[in-house]
């Protein structure tokens, strides 16, 4: 699991951990296969004076996952846009 800051354009600080999540197939005798495991970047948000959490997924390939489609609730706000280019410029940067 990683860690970063990063800053919004209206200034606040947000809080970044990051780390790899990976689905597993259920069923024991697909368990060893690649082709059934599930594997994402997952990223929890959060900024301590807005008390506000954000919980995005993005694919190895560096695309950003649709929240609703990963299971999480849906919230298209301008913040969590922000939020997903801020992550793409720090990572670019390594």
């Amino acid at each position: 699991m990683g860690h970063f800051i990063i800053q919004l354009p209206d200034n606040s600080e947000w809080d970044v951990r990051f780390g790899y999540v990976k689905r597993k197939n259920s069923f024991g005798i697909f368990r060893k296969s690649k082709l059934n495991n599930d594997k994402k970047k997952g990223y929890i948000i959060f900024n301590k004076s807005q008390q506000k959490e954000y919980r995005l997924l993005k694919n190895l390939d560096g695309k950003w996952i649709d929240r609703a489609e990963a299971g999480f609730q849906a919230a298209n706000d301008e913040t969590s846009i922000f939020i997903q280019k801020a992550i793409d410029e720090f990572e670019k940067k390594f």
